[in-house]
């Protein structure tokens, strides 16, 4: 009994423990030249010793630099065609971040592009990371699903919210909805947060630009038996 006990006890604690938040810093990025462009980057910086923070900084970085050379080539292209606009071309980031646990982060970066054309866009991309078997690790759908579950249901119980959110925005007519379903590079757009799985879906991903960025929610309790209980 005593044995049992104890042993109860310790997987509480290193259940208790892996629940525990991670600091987050900040880390901000402003570059400029002149009128013609500005660059204006924040992101989170977690604590480089835990091994789930050092992934997450590394996979923020990745996605924050693979941008700012985009835009920058963009910057040089504009340049050499001596394209310029009343306002600066703009390059901004910033972060949401939904859970920092010493097991689990999840967040999103928004990331407003502006480079000329006929209007600015806005992208999200989002940040994953969980203690797989004592490791760090991206997480996909894959990994939050249960066991036998069909990442195609859950896809499709998001489909089917998501349609109902645009008749709600706009109650006057059909939504156009994507044909075949949610793109599947959006299937792993999702945060998690304590009650949720939250699908992020930038301009044009799945309906007009006009139609902005839509966020679909589906609880936990709506997703038994598709997703893990932890």
């Amino acid at each position: 009994m005593r044995t049992r006990t104890v042993l109860g006890l310790v997987a509480m604690l290193l259940a208790l423990a892996s629940a525990q938040s991670l600091k987050v810093d900040y880390r901000t990025e402003r570059q400029s030249e002149g009128d013609f462009y500005k660059i204006d980057i924040r992101v989170p910086r977690f604590p480089e010793k835990h091994p789930l923070g050092a992934l997450a900084n590394r996979e923020i970085a990745a996605i924050v630099n693979q941008f700012k050379r985009d835009f920058l080539q963009a910057m040089e292209d504009n340049r050499k065609r001596k394209f310029r606009m009343a306002e600066p071309f703009l390059l901004q980031v910033r972060p949401t971040i939904s859970i920092a646990r010493a097991d689990l982060i999840s967040l999103y970066l928004e990331i407003f592009w502006w480079t000329g054309g006929a209007h600015p866009n806005t992208y999200y991309r989002v940040v994953n990371m969980g203690m797989v078997n004592g490791k760090p690790r991206l997480l996909k759908l894959e990994d939050v699903l249960a066991k036998g579950a069909s990442a195609a249901e859950v896809m499709e119980r998001v489909y089917r919210r998501l349609e109902e959110v645009k008749r709600r925005r706009d109650p006057s007519g059909k939504p156009w909805m994507p044909e075949g379903g949610i793109p599947r590079e959006y299937w792993d757009r999702f945060i998690l947060t304590p009650t949720a799985i939250v699908w992020v879906f930038e301009p044009y991903a799945v309906g007009a630009y006009s139609e902005g960025m839509f966020q679909i929610r589906l609880s936990y309790d709506e997703l038994r038996g598709l997703v893990r209980k932890r």
